[in-house]
């Protein structure tokens, strides 16, 4: 059934009917349950045993990881931001293995309460800066690199590429991940992929912060960025070109895709759509494919 939302609060209800089983674990239907922002280590090996804590018992499910991308020089400077703000990550576990990362896995970029005022080549110069190649590691099993050991200060060429193979291989056999970049597409390839409508349209946000701090700075300072994210601009690439495999298949089979693309977000928001987990995943994340 659809999920219960109160207004002026980040948490809703999502159960399935006539009963208390949760079909969308997020952070705004069960909390931070897995750690704070936890990533794909973390949570295959944490959602299965917090639910059944939640619903009493051990029960056997399917399930259907979603994610969303950015392009990563603007995801970089968008945290960079955030972080000369005053925000930490401090509830993260960063849990691999069985257990979490130790101060030395893991160093701080900085003493005190926080990184607040930090410069941009403060932030560029911590060489075990959570925020470099985020996306790959977080959607990395990282397990195989030997877990925070081979990603931050034992990080090497070959620790690189099984990362990166591994978060490609992840990211191809989602159900669905979409693009902040090409919101529309993401949104259709949605709806297209679980057969469910959103009633309004996503928005695209061409003009934002990061992209003013981009403007302003040195071409060096790009270099840089790129450099120290090269991981992640490689498998930004991968992502567009897939999502728009992807899209273009899901197109070609949609006779109604000119009304579709024109009216997406324009439906009755009491409608319910039913849907079929085999017959509208099969296709949408069968594609072949061997990390390199």
């Amino acid at each position: 059934r659809p999920c219960n939302c109160q207004r002026a609060r980040k948490r809703c209800h999502c159960f399935r009917p006539h009963s208390n089983e949760i079909w969308l674990f997020s952070r705004y239907s069960t909390g931070w349950k897995c750690g704070l922002h936890a990533d794909f280590t973390e949570l295959t090996a944490c959602v299965g045993g917090e639910l059944d804590r939640h619903e009493g018992s051990a029960v056997h499910r399917r399930y259907f990881y979603i994610t969303l991308l950015r392009e990563p020089v603007s995801r970089y400077l968008s945290e960079y931001r955030h972080v000369k703000r005053g925000a930490t990550w401090k509830g993260s576990r960063h849990w691999c293995q069985g257990r979490t990362a130790t101060a030395t896995e893991v160093p701080a970029c900085y003493t005190g309460d926080s990184w607040r005022g930090v410069t941009l080549e403060e932030f560029m110069s911590c060489p075990w800066n959570l925020a470099n190649n985020r996306q790959t590691r977080m959607l990395a099993d990282l397990a195989l690199v030997g877990c925070y050991n081979g990603t931050l200060k034992h990080r090497t060429a070959e620790t690189d590429r099984v990362l990166l193979a591994s978060a490609k291989r992840n990211l191809a056999a989602m159900a669905y991940f979409g693009l902040t970049e090409f919101q529309k597409i993401s949104q259709y390839v949605f709806e297209e992929t679980f057969n469910l409508l959103f009633a309004v349209p996503f928005t695209q946000h061409n003009a934002t912060v990061s992209g003013s701090t981009l403007a302003a700075l040195s071409p060096s300072q790009v270099a840089h960025i790129k450099r120290l994210n090269s991981l992640d601009l490689e498998l930004y690439e991968f992502a567009k070109n897939l999502m728009f495999k992807r899209f273009e298949a899901l197109k070609k089979r949609d006779t109604d895709f000119e009304y579709r693309w024109r009216h997406l977000g324009e439906v009755a928001r009491s409608g319910v759509t039913e849907f079929d987990w085999d017959s509208n995943l099969e296709d949408a994340t069968t594609e072949k494919y061997r990390g390199k």
